[in-house]
This record gives C-alpha cells, structure tokens and sequence, in this order.
C-alpha cells in the first residue's frame, strides 16, 4: 500500500506539472485517475534484449558508414560500460531488464542522431571527502594513555574490565631499566610476560627536563638573528662540515664563525616567500628592485657555487615578482591621486587593467605558492632546491614573459608623452607578444594560456570607450588614453565638424623618435598635398599606411616594430580603427540631430567587450568548470516574495497578471536577480576558454571582434547618410550646386550672364550688386523660383592690370547650404565651385561674343567710304583691298569659333557630364558621410584641375586664356568695323592665335603620349584638326 501512495504522490506532481492543475480542481483528479488506471491495470510488454541489441549494433554500423568513428566508440564503450555495472533490481550483476529499457528509451527518443554535433564531456569522478582526522587522539589529549592486549579466549564468558589478570606495564620512550652492577635486567620485570591481559602505561615526560630545553629542542633555530643551527651527533650532513675543517685547516686566516648554517627546508621557505612578494627576506636582501644573495648563508650538504647557482636564479624571478608588484602599486596609487589636474599625468585605465591582471597572476602564484609550502612544512614527501626548481619551472617561465611584457610595454615607454601613446604601446607589445608565442603552437601553450586573458582583460579599457563612443555617441575618456580627443573648440553645428572636432593624440616632433618623424613628416606633407580633404579619417589612414610601410621596411624585429610605430594606435585595432572612428563621429551628429533612438533601440545590448567574450567562447570553447557553474545564483523572482505567494494560491494563478507586474517592476527598474562582480566574471569566464584550440590572432579577431564593430558601424553611418539623402535633401543641394556653379542649369544660367555679357559690350556700368542680383533673381524665377532665397552674388574688387578676359571674375556665387548638409558643400568647397564657375564664365563670355558677331557691323562703313573716296583705304592698306580683309576677318571668326566650342564641348560633355555620372554612381555606393564627403571632394577636384586650373597644367591656361583674350579683342575690332582694320593688325592675331594653337596641340599630344591626362583627348584631337588647316592654308598661299 505504502508503495502505491508514494507512486500516486509522484503522479500528482507530474500532472501538476505538465497540466498546470492544482490539487482539488476536477480536472486534475481526472488526470491522476487516469494515470492510475494505465499504470495499475495496463500490462506492458517486456522488452526483448536481442532486439535492443540488434538496433544498437545497427546504430554503430550506420556510425561507421558515415564515417564518425568517434561516436561509434564512445556509443559502444558506454553501452559496455553501463550494461556491466550492477546498479538495478537488487542484482549483483549487469544486463537486466532494466538496462535494456533504458537502452531501448534512448534509442526511440533518438532524432537523427547522424547529424547531431556530439563532443564527449570528460566526467569528473567525485572522490568522497574523508574525515582522517583523529578525534579519539584529539579528545584523549592530556589524558594518560593506555594500552590493553587481549589474548584470544576459547570460552564466550563475558570480558571483566577489572579481573585480576590484568597486568599493568609502562609504556614509553625510555628503555627498561637494566642493573648497574651485573648489567641483568630486573627479574621483577623480566617476569612480565606481554599478553591480553597486559595494559600498558605511557610514562610522562621527564620532570628534570625544563620548559626552556624542550623549546630550544623543539622550536626553529633563529636564524635570521644570527643563530646557528646545533650540530646534531647522527647528522648525515658531513660534506659541508669536513670541507669548513679542509679549509681551516689549510688556510690559517680563514674564520667562520660568521656564517649562519641554515637548513634546506627553511631555505625552501624562504625562496617561496620572495616568489610570492615578501620584500623583508633573510636569506635574500633587496637592493633597489633587485634581490641579491646574502653571503654567508651556508647548507651543510652543499658547495657554496652549487647554492649560489641556485639561489641565484630564484632570486632572478623574485626580483621580477617585486617590480611587478610594485608596478601594480603604483598604478593603484597613481589613479587615486586627487590633486593632480592633468589626465596625462594619472595612470591610465590600460595601465589599471594591466596591473589587474597582473594581481590576478599573482594571486593564482601564491595559491600555487601556498600549496608547496604546506607539503613542505609536513615533511612526507622530500623537497630539495633542485626539485623545488623542477615543479615552478613552468610558473617561472611565466613570470620571465609576463616580466618581459612589462619591461617592454611599461618601462621603455617612458618616453612617450600622453596616455594614448603608453596605452597604445602597451596593447601593441602585449599583443606581439601573443603573436609571438601563438606561431609557436603546442611548444608555447601553456603561455599562449597566460597571455591571451591577460590581452583581452588589458583591451578592456580600450575597447569600453570605443563602445560607448559608437553605441551611444559620447566619447568618455577620462585619462586621454584614446586615439583621439574631442576639440571643444569646435560646436556640433559646424560645418568643420567633420573634420576638426576631433584630432589625434600625436606629440611634437622633438620627442618622437626619427622613424616616427619621418612618418609624421610624410602624413603632413601627404595632407597638404590633398588639402581638399582635411578630415581626421584621411589622415588616420595616411599614418596607418606610413607606419605600415616602416614596418616592412625594418624586417621582423618585434622590438624595433614597436619601438616606434606601435604607440600611435593599438596595433590590434588598426585594420578597424577608421570604422571605430567613422562610427563614433556619425553617433554623434545622430545625437545632436535627436535621431539617436533610431540606432540604439529601446532594449539595451550587450557591450562590445561581453560580445567579444561570447564570440571567444563559441569559437573557441570552454573547458568544463563546476566552479564557475555553481558561482551562478538561483533565478530570483522579478517581483516580491509576497505577490509571488498570493498568485500560487488557488485561484488567483493568472498568466496575464503576472505579465503585468513583471512590466511593471521593469519600469520601475526593480532588479531582484543576484548578480556576480563584473571582474569576476569576466576572469572566470577567460579562464575556461579553451586555449588548446586558438587559431591564429589575427583570424581570432577577424571573427571575434571585427564583426561586432563593423556590423556597428554599418548600422550607424547607413542610417546617417539615409538621414541626409532623404529628410535633408543631400541629393538636391549637391544637383544645385551642378545646376549654378557648373552651368548645367544652362537656360538659366544663359538668362544670368547675357544680360552682363551686353552690358559689358556696351561698356555699361554693370559692376553692381543690387543690379547682379537682380539679374539673378529674374533668371531664377522661371524654373528655380525655390532657389532665390539660398543663391545670391558678390561683387570683389579687381586688381588694375587686369586683362579683359578676367573683368567677370569679380562675379562669385554663394549658396546658402544648412547644417549638417554643410558638412559635406562646405565654404572651402564652394570656393573651389566658384573657381570652376569663374573659368566657364569667360568661356561662355568668348563664345557668347563670337556668337553675337554681326556681318553688318563689320561692313558698316561703306557708305563713309563712297563719300571719302579711296585716299583713306589706300593710306590703311595699300597692298589688300578691303574685300580681302573682310575675308580674313571671316576666316579668323571660324577659326576662333571653332576652337572656342572645341573647348566648350569639351568642357561641357566630357568634363562635366561625364564626371557627373561618376559622381551619382559613386554616391549611390557611399556607406557612410566620410565616403560622401570624399567622392564630393574628389568630383570637385576632379572637375578643377580638368578645367586646366590646376599648377600643374598652368601653361596650358595660361595658353588657352591668351586665345580667350584674342577673341575679346576681335571682338572689339569687329565692332570698330573694317575701316579700322589694317591688314597688319589681322595678321598679327592669325600669328598669335597659329602660335597658341600650335602649342597647345604640341602640349596635349606629348600629354597624352605619356597617359597622364587622358581626358585631354578629345580637345586635342579638335586642336590638331585645327592646326592641319593652318597647315594646309599656309602651303596654299605660298
């Protein structure tokens, strides 16, 4: 009956259970009679172990067709393994019927087991805790101790405890006494036989011996106040003491009697002690930060050069020990110092972490450290200074990197001047150093398992300000230990944000090394040559590339890689520093444009340094670790204890209303779940990584941290940049810019500069603002009437030997663009745009000015000359008539014309339009505003220096303006009329016009011959069919 009940108590849980019923409700009694039913009456078959056996060889034999041999093993060694344990139904023995139905339970619940990932779980076999302790010694204390022999007894008679056959004999230390006179033992003890009833008594200690002799006897010898260690009359130890009688004997000034005789355990002590970080040591004395041997220190059975050697070498990493600790002071004290102003003279947060994984090396020493001294104090196991070296040798070798590390990273840094230079040089160090060890493989892993936690907690600094710079948009940096500082100077609504509100740590060039003002002296050089482009991001990548091209070009000398090159930046951090830094500025102006909510979310993520943790662990995978999983607290209940109780009633269990109040304690930010310490997890979960699987770093961080910041990145200067093209019109302000500037807007534009062109013929004042700006507005209104509130004109004064040519350059467009669009057309490019503007307006000018050329003011003075007579044409030209003159000046028109809409053709096809097309294809591509910004600066600068404006093609202006300014000259001769044209002055301009032309068709072909500029082709192939017509005109007259 009994066992009936507690089957029913166990099925009422299960329907409780699975059903969510509580007890009392009707459904829940149908469910456990229904239970009871099929379990008390329902007759189950019994199972067939040759059938189980059967699908199990089955299982095995599929394993081995699909080649995954290490299932097949593991499947068969734990099938043998578990039907040969005796575990069920009372047997002695395995393969019960037991066994098979569980075999057979797993083999149906079983799901494709072909494909499942498996890995084996080493088991950890708990070995049961005994109690070896000696109570009955322990309670026995200060009691007389007594010892009974009992003798076997043939009868079964009770045992009296107070029979006269007992004897009672002392038991002690001391032998039995003998006669001093014949030397017989006393016949009244001798007769003693030992035998069960015998019970024996321990003799107490001697009275005669005083408290003071039995300390000196059982107490360490004082050594470290001078005293020596008591010769002892059985001592094995006589090497040491026959060599100090040689050398007293043989040498006759030689004394001893300074020398402290220690023992090796009390040595062994000693060394333990330094490793761990006790400076006030005996045996070593500390001098500075070095630990020296004290001199006359002596072990009975070694050679002093054979204890030197090796006390030597222990106080070698004892020494390291202290520096280091002493470097993790300093950075304790170094950052709690309030009265220092300067973050670059506190001690850095990457100087912190670094000291914190330090400390917990140190502590991982002394738990080692600890161990060791305790098997040496209970003296089971023999322990000498060479067996001692043997078992620390791998945490030695720990300590020496670990050292080195510090030397390298910390002291030879000294002469950096900012924390981001030490950060950045100390991450790069640590990081070559994994590299170093890493290319070692299995030779060097126990290292590589030191090094790498002790990287990613360094990092952790580092890599917290990059996150919350390009997860929330503030760039907290309380030390300066970042790549770049925020400018104050600079407002979130300028336009030179982009650009100068952040600017990177890089010191004066006399405390740099040469290397790096080398590399420093290129970047600059590089920035003033492309000054169209001044942001920060360009010259990140220019220094990242120079300091790259040193590297290769000092070879594989890690020393000298980082000597110089790695403090400017986390080496690390260098393939994704430009995607750090184009996030983080692109937050920012997100946040000051309150579109922040658009790319953090409501939910808060996980920062950038768990994820890297978490992607370090799936890659990698983690060692099992009972410690780290019973660290982790119960899960608390959201809400409190009380509510949790009222809604278990019956009743009142209500799913929605639980959903309510735990939305409202969310609100309420009521967190009642226990929480580990930060650091602590962290250093627990590095430490389970396994390390024996690492790929390559690069590849690790290729996979662990990249993404993350890239897939960040992504998110937020995509949405910047839909921001701008879609609710602050980019796209219409850049085709705005095309449409005035660069005179694709041509009607309109023509409707602007002809009224000007006139008055310039006209030689009417023109050279007014108000009049310019009407003009301008009039041209506007008809098909850009939106744009007469941004675009106005200037008028700047012209210097006094101005050529004619140039009287429009005082003409300068401005364009009112508002933030942040003006991130992007900012003032120095819209100075470039009014440059371009200038050149296209004197080629609209000339060609406007042979296109308005009439016959009839050419031919306008015949009828003068029908009065005059002939006397004043034959004083002008006497060798050509006047018809002949006219046929010169027509020729020349042509030819001007010709070469003036050659290069408005030019210009306008396969400069303008082209590039154009470039540009919006390009701006389709761009990712983010620092690509925008470059492709704008690229197409602008593209579009200046193929209008021939820049100095290296200044010649070339300088030719095509003189052809420009001949034509405003013919233009002007062409008005005067025939009769003040002379034959003389139409052939000095044919010379001057044949000269440029044939220069410049001589320049371009020699041009294009080379591949430089291989848009020019077009205008000199129309420059050269224009020369062969001079050619061929010239061998015609002659």
């Amino acid at each position: 009956m009994a066992r009936w009940l507690n089957i029913e108590n166990d099925i009422k849980k299960l329907v409780n259970q699975i059903t969510g019923f509580q007890e009392g409700e009707e459904n829940f009694g149908l469910c456990v009679q229904f239970a009871l039913t099929n379990l008390k009456f329902h007759r189950f078959l019994s199972v067939d172990s040759h059938k189980v056996t059967k699908s199990l060889n089955g299982m095995l034999e599929k394993f081995e067709i699909h080649s995954q041999l290490e299932k097949k093993n593991s499947l068969q060694r734990l099938c043998d393994q578990f039907l040969s344990t005796p575990c069920f139904e009372g047997r002695d023995t395995g393969k019960t019927d037991t066994h098979y139905s569980l075999l057979l339970l797993l083999l149906n619940i079983g799901e494709n087991p072909t494909h499942a990932a498996y890995t084996e779980k080493p088991q950890v076999l708990k070995v049961p805790v005994v109690d070896d302790f000696d109570w009955g010694a322990y309670l026995r204390e200060g009691e007389e101790t007594y010892s009974t022999i009992y003798a076997d007894s043939d009868s079964e008679s009770d045992w009296d405890p107070l029979s006269d056959e007992e004897t009672i004999v002392p038991v002690g230390p001391k032998p039995v006494e003998e006669n001093s006179d014949n030397g017989v033992v006393d016949p009244s003890l001798s007769a003693i036989t030992v035998d069960a009833t015998t019970f024996c008594v321990e003799e107490e200690p001697d009275p005669r011996e005083s408290g003071t002799t039995w300390l000196t006897r059982n107490v360490t010898v004082q050594y470290w106040c001078g005293q020596n260690r008591p010769e002892e009359i059985h001592s094995t130890e006589n090497l040491k003491k026959d060599w100090e009688r040689y050398r007293e004997a043989t040498d006759p000034i030689y004394s001893n009697h300074n020398n402290i005789t220690v023992s090796e355990i009390q040595l062994l002590r000693e060394v333990l002690w330094i490793l761990g970080g006790v400076a006030d040591s005996f045996v070593f004395i500390l001098h500075g930060e070095e630990f020296i041997v004290r001199e006359n220190v002596f072990v009975q059975h070694l050679t002093d050069n054979s204890l030197e050697s090796y006390l030597s070498c222990f106080a070698k990493y004892g020494s390291c020990v202290h520096r280091l600790l002493c470097f993790e002071e300093e950075s304790i004290c170094g950052s709690c110092d309030l009265s220092i102003t300067d973050p670059n003279s506190l001690t850095c947060q990457t100087y912190q972490a670094f000291a914190n994984a330090i400390s917990n090396f140190i502590k991982s020493l002394r738990k080692e450290l600890t161990i060791i001294e305790k098997k040496i104090i209970q003296q089971e196991q023999t322990m000498t200074l060479a067996m001692l070296h043997g078992d620390l040798s791998l945490w030695l070798k720990k300590i020496e990197v670990l050292h080195s590390v510090y030397i390298r990273g910390v002291r030879e840094a000294d002469w950096l001047v900012n924390n981001c230079q030490r950060a950045s040089y100390l991450l790069s160090v640590l990081f070559d150093t994994v590299v170093e060890y890493d290319t070692l493989g299995q030779n060097a892993s126990d290292i590589t398992e030191l090094l790498i936690p002790l990287w990613i907690q360094t990092t952790k600094p580092y890599i917290e300000v990059i996150d919350e710079w390009i997860t929330n948009g503030n760039l907290v940096d309380p030390r300066a230990e970042f790549i770049l500082k925020r400018n104050e100077n600079v407002k979130s609504l300028d336009e030179s944000f982009w650009e100068t509100a952040f600017t990177i740590h890089v010191p004066a060039d006399s405390v740099l090394p040469d290397e790096v003002q080398q590399s420093q002296h290129t970047t600059r050089s590089t920035d003033n040559s492309k000054s169209s482009r001044g942001s920060n991001s360009v010259q990140l990548s220019q220094h990242a590339q120079t300091i790259m091209d040193n590297r290769s070009q000092r070879g594989s000398n890690s020393i000298d890689k980082t000597k110089g090159s790695s403090h400017w930046a986390p080496e690390f951090l260098e393939p994704v520093i430009l995607e750090v830094v184009l996030a983080g500025k692109s937050m920012e102006m997100l946040q000051d444009l309150g579109k922040l909510a658009d790319v953090c979310g409501v939910n808060k993520e996980k920062s950038l340094y768990m994820s890297f943790l978490e992607s370090l662990q799936d890659l990698l995978g983690t060692r099992p670790h009972d410690d780290f999983a019973e660290a982790l607290p119960p899960e608390i209940s959201m809400y409190p204890e009380q509510i949790d109780r009222q809604m278990k009633m019956k009743g009142i269990f209500d799913p929605l209303l639980k959903i309510n109040f735990m939305n409202i304690f969310h609100s309420c930010n009521v967190r009642l779940q226990g929480s580990i310490d930060e650091e602590e997890q962290d250093s627990k979960m590095l430490s389970i990584l396994e390390t024996e699987r690492l790929q390559p770093v690069n590849l690790v961080l290729r996979k662990c941290l990249y993404p993350h910041i890239s897939q960040k990145y992504y998110r937020v200067c995509t949405r910047l940049v839909q921001i701008l093209k879609e609710e602050y019109r980019l796209m219409g302000y850049l085709a705005a810019m095309r449409h005035f500037f660069l005179m694709e807007a041509g009607d309109t534009m023509f409707d602007f500069y002809t009224p000007i062109f006139d008055k310039i013929r006209l030689n009417s004042h023109w050279r007014d603002i108000s009049t310019v700006n009407l003009i301008l507005q009039e041209a506007l209104q008809t098909h850009y009437p939106e744009e007469t509130s941004r675009l106005y004109v200037s008028i700047e004064e012209l210097p006094e030997d101005r050529r004619p040519i140039n009287i429009t350059d005082c003409i300068k467009l401005h364009y009112k663009v508002p933030w942040p669009v003006d991130v992007v057309i900012s003032s120095k490019c819209q100075a470039i745009y009014n440059q371009i503007f200038t050149f296209l307006l004197q080629v609209k000018r000339a060609k406007y000015c042979l296109d308005e050329l009439r016959f009839c003011d050419l031919e306008k003075d015949l009828g003068l000359q029908s009065h005059s007579g002939t006397e004043f044409s034959l004083h002008l030209d006497e060798d050509m008539p006047r018809e002949g003159r006219i046929h010169r000046m027509h020729v020349l028109r042509m030819r001007l014309t010709y070469f003036v809409n050659s290069l408005h053709n030019y210009i306008m096809t396969r400069i303008l339009h082209s590039t154009g097309i470039e540009f919006k294809q390009d701006l389709e591509k761009a990712k983010d505003l620092d690509q925008i910004i470059a492709i704008h600066n690229k197409y602008v600068n593209t579009i200046h220096e193929r209008c021939l404006l820049h100095k290296m093609v200044k010649l070339l202006k300088q030719a095509v303006m003189n052809v420009l300014n001949l034509i405003l000259n013919f233009q002007a001769l062409w008005d005067e009329g025939i009769h003040e044209i002379s034959l003389k002055t139409i052939e000095g301009m044919e010379i001057e016009f044949s000269r440029c032309i044939l220069f410049l068709s001589t320049f371009l072909n020699n041009v294009i011959k080379r591949g430089s500029f291989p848009h020019l082709e077009s205008l000199a192939f129309a420059l050269v069919t224009s020369t062969e017509h001079l050619t061929k005109g010239r061998a015609h007259v002659t």
